[in-house]
């Protein structure tokens, strides 16, 4: 997969501007230096914002698209040994030593270029609405999120701390809270696809990134010799036809999840899946393959654009929540890990009672993308934004805990 990527421009250079491994030990000892290092902030060209607080998706791009990384990303045992490489960058970026990228530098993440991006992204019209919280026409990074400007690092003890932080009280109300019929959003994100009569089994073409519903809910991981297997697979059969909305969270956003709606815990399941995979269609040029030299139209922001497609692949959390308002039935809240950001911890255990708006898990270390997955037969009027989700990760992030849709 190395040997297959191009070497003109712009696959001479990571997306970031770093010279691009041409070899695998060359790899692992870029592996082993990040290892140590947190996410610098980078935000100068297009490769730069797409892959921002991703440095071994950076690493790895241009070779992910590639006729070989399409294969080698969805074999087990890579995704094993990248598991526990990034168990480990885990481990580091929720140290106290990762918190050395929390500074003013031009680097820094705490720059006033960051601070200025990070704001923005929350302040997109329309998205800070309470009253009551002191937000002028140039808020600031601690008016949004709860920091301490006064301190080094405003507080937080370590990358991971920064990435996870919470917004101020009050930020992003819950609408309509009394109204068990209205769906809020899951998380602060950008629309990419709504789509209705959901299959249950759909087979990938070359260009295409249909839902499949078996492989997104972990169906086809499923051993049907057991009551328990056998009861999972009928639960799945049941959201046969239904609806799934979708979106993407970008490194500057929000990365706590919320419940879309009021009800009670009824499943919480984690599916161990793949980490750097990318749809298949994303490795062909217009003139044969990579092997001949042409440069593909490779995304330089990698697997941005295998939305649909990660949510069936990625490593992912599953939490079922039985609605309160029976004729929403059963909703999913499916989280679905990117790259390194592949940590979805979920934080409500099988019956609990959630309210809407309630926090239920997170992302650790960036951005990433989710789904919410309704039953067939409920009729659901949703914003325009969210109809209007065109597969793109560019766009304007809907607010977490913001009117989504409601039952006709």
């Amino acid at each position: 997969m190395i040997q297959q990527v191009p070497h003109t421009p712009p696959y001479d250079q990571t997306p970031f501007g770093g010279a691009q491994t041409r070899n695998w030990k060359d790899l692992l000892y870029a592996f082993n230096d990040q290892l140590s290092k947190g996410p610098i902030w980078l935000y100068d060209t297009p490769g730069q914002l797409g892959l921002i607080g991703f440095p071994f998706n950076a690493l790895l791009n241009w070779s992910m698209s590639t006729p070989a990384g399409l294969v080698a990303f969805h074999r087990p045992n890579v995704n094993s040994h990248l598991r526990n490489i990034l168990t480990a960058y885990g481990d580091f970026l929720t140290s106290p030593a990762s918190a050395a990228v929390l500074n003013s530098s031009s680097t820094g993440w705490l720059s006033p270029k960051a601070l200025e991006a990070i704001v923005s992204t929350a302040c997109q019209p329309s998205t800070v609405t309470d009253t009551h919280v002191e937000v002028d026409t140039s808020p600031r990074f601690h008016h949004i999120f709860i920091s301490n400007p006064q301190h080094p690092t405003h507080g937080f003890l370590s990358w991971d701390a920064f990435i996870t932080r919470r917004f101020q009280p009050g930020i992003r109300p819950i609408a309509s809270p009394s109204d068990d019929g209205m769906i809020v959003n899951a998380c602060e994100s950008t629309p990419v696809a709504l789509s209705r009569g959901v299959k249950l089994h759909a087979e990938f073409w070359v260009k295409g990134q249909p839902y499949s519903l078996m492989r997104i809910l972990g169906g086809d991981q499923l051993g049907v010799d057991t009551d328990e297997g056998r009861q999972a697979l009928d639960q799945i059969i049941l959201f046969e036809g239904g609806t799934i909305y979708q979106g993407f969270l970008g490194a500057l956003s929000y990365h706590r999840w919320h419940a879309p709606v009021a009800g009670v815990v009824e499943k919480v399941r984690k599916i161990e899946g793949t980490y750097f995979a990318g749809c298949p269609g994303l490795a062909f040029t217009s003139r044969g393959g990579m092997e001949d030299g042409e440069e593909g139209k490779l995304d330089p922001s990698a697997p941005d654009g295998s939305q649909r497609y990660l949510c069936q692949v990625g490593t992912r959390a599953l939490v079922y929540i039985r609605a309160r308002d029976t004729r929403l039935g059963t909703v999913v809240f499916v989280a679905v890990g990117m790259a390194e950001v592949s940590s979805c911890e979920v934080t409500v255990r099988e019956g609990d009672v959630v309210e809407k708006g309630q926090e239920i898990g997170m992302f650790h270390y960036g951005g990433s993308t989710h789904c919410l997955i309704f039953e067939p037969g409920v009729r659901l009027k949703f914003i325009e934004a969210a109809e209007r989700g065109n597969g793109s990760t560019k766009g304007q992030n809907l607010p977490v805990n913001g009117y989504l849709a409601e039952i006709v």
